[in-house]
């Protein structure tokens, strides 16, 4: 066993900064004056795609906070790339919808969204690209289906 900690092969955090990286990339890839964040990509996809309409089924299945979600809708909203409306059976909720620009602006960056990962898996050698989207996808699989329990879940030894 390690006694000493190396946050540089701390999985999270190695996660982490690939993915940021990552997206700072694909922001460069995008080319000059597109700066979206995760969660606004994440809204923008969920509204582009008739996903989730509303600000609760976005945070539950990009798995970013609500602070995250609501900070991202209203920058979308300060673009002028979607509208809320509330919904006329429960006036609790506010329905998401893209505007016209927020059409334009999620199928320009899909566009570019799919370019990347082309150039992405030419890119990355095959074996590295495969070994980690299996290992992503088994990771993925095991939160899902709850075999990767929270520390306060797991027996004391």
């Amino acid at each position: 066993m390690q006694d000493r900690f190396d946050i540089d092969g701390f999985l999270p955090f190695r996660l982490d900064r690939v993915a940021e990286r990552l997206s700072a990339h694909f922001m460069r890839f995008c080319g000059e004056g597109v700066e979206i964040s995760w969660a606004e990509w994440q809204v923008l996809w969920s509204l582009g795609e008739r996903v989730h309409t509303t600000a609760k089924a976005i945070c539950g299945h990009s798995g970013l906070s609500k602070t995250k979600i609501s900070r991202a809708v209203k920058a979308l909203e300060d673009r002028r790339w979607l509208e809320r409306h509330r919904d006329r059976d429960d006036r609790r909720f506010e329905l998401l919808a893209p505007t016209a620009a927020g059409v334009e602006a999620y199928a320009q960056l899909k566009r570019r969204a799919l370019d990347y990962q082309v150039w992405l898996e030419g890119a990355i050698d095959t074996p590295y690209l495969k070994a980690m989207v299996e290992g992503l996808s088994g990771v993925e699989m095991m939160i899902a289906s709850g075999q990767l329990r929270s520390l306060s879940e797991e027996p004391v030894e």
